[in-house]
């Protein structure tokens, strides 16, 4: 009876872990995803959509909540890349939904010292959810998507290196 809690509990963990690792595959063709199209605003309340994206060759869309410690510990790594990397057509766009959190997220921007656009969630952004924070997706000027879904934080070498397979 012991080998047999042992086994399933061994088992019940191994699919656990499949399923944490599992994202969804990534799009095969423009034509079968549509561009990114949305409306929202800035945290001063002015009125953002797909427009930002233009002109750019590579935009990070990273959600991220303050009361997330991955999230907030990769921001001064994010802010690096997008200092770094900006003049060669890279936008981070931060995303966040936390309503009533205002003096959080200032905490988190001014302690990471962010400038890179922040944005407020918004329902035109649910197509590119994976129930997780951070989750980042890549996408082009036009709003063409160019990854999966990828879960997780990462440090500024992880993150350069998918930038740079994209900026060569």
């Amino acid at each position: 009876m012991k080998r047999i809690c042992v086994f399933l509990s061994a088992l019940a963990l191994l699919a656990l872990a499949a399923c944490a690792a599992r994202q969804p595959a990534a799009p095969t063709g423009a034509a079968e995803v549509p561009a990114l199209r949305f409306r929202t605003t800035d945290r001063e309340g002015n009125a953002v959509d797909e427009s930002i994206l233009r002109g750019q060759r590579l935009v990070m869309l990273n959600f991220w909540e303050p009361w997330c410690p991955p999230c907030v510990k990769e921001m001064p790594d994010l802010e690096r890349l997008y200092e770094d990397y900006r003049d060669r057509g890279f936008l981070i766009l931060g995303i966040y939904s936390a309503e009533g959190q205002e003096a959080d997220v200032d905490k988190v921007l001014e302690d990471s010292s962010t400038s890179y656009p922040i944005l407020r969630y918004s329902k035109d952004f649910d197509g590119l959810q994976s129930g997780y924070v951070p989750t980042t997706v890549f996408v082009d000027g036009e709003g063409t998507i160019l990854s999966e879904l990828l879960v997780g934080g990462r440090d500024y070498a992880g993150w350069e290196e998918l930038i740079l397979s994209t900026l060569k």
